[in-house]
């Protein structure tokens, strides 16, 4: 298991922050860690050992759980920079103050439209920069977020 969570954990996460995490990715992460831990334990599909389980005996939290933690990790450490580095400039910018229109058609889910569902997961409601200044009250609401159920029941 360390050999799995040094080489597969984290490659497959690399970089997760910033992702749009829409639906399919995360059906995607949990796809794969299920597949690879069904391989590490010796179980095959006529096991009937449900994703739950496997992940209860492997104790394991799921990769989608893992993706909006390290997601709200990284938008609480954005919110604490000041506003006048780059990342930070980024986030703020206002792209309709610049004359650009959305193409015609559903918009795609942004960064930021994830970012906002997995605040409400996390039970994140009252104003998010106060919040994101202390980093303690930051870290215990986003470690709330470690119970799948919870995950599951919001998304």
């Amino acid at each position: 298991m360390r050999i799995y969570n040094a080489s597969l954990g984290s490659v497959l996460l690399y970089g997760a922050e910033t992702w749009p995490a829409t639906r399919s990715v995360l059906s995607t992460v949990n796809i794969a860690q299920t597949k690879y831990l069904r391989g590490i334990e010796g179980l095959r599909w006529h096991d009937f050992v449900s994703n739950e389980n496997l992940l209860a005996l492997t104790g394991r939290t799921p990769f989608s759980v893992q993706l909006a933690q390290r997601t709200l990790r990284w938008y609480g450490h954005l919110l604490r920079m000041p506003p006048d580095t780059p990342a930070r400039t980024i986030f703020d910018l206002d792209p309709v103050l610049h004359g650009w229109k959305r193409p015609r058609g559903r918009p795609p889910t942004s960064w930021k439209d994830t970012t906002g569902a997995f605040l409400v997961m996390a039970n994140i409601q009252e104003n998010v920069h106060i919040l994101a200044r202390d980093r303690f009250k930051w870290r215990h609401h986003v470690a709330s977020l470690s119970t799948p159920q919870a995950f599951q029941q919001e998304h």
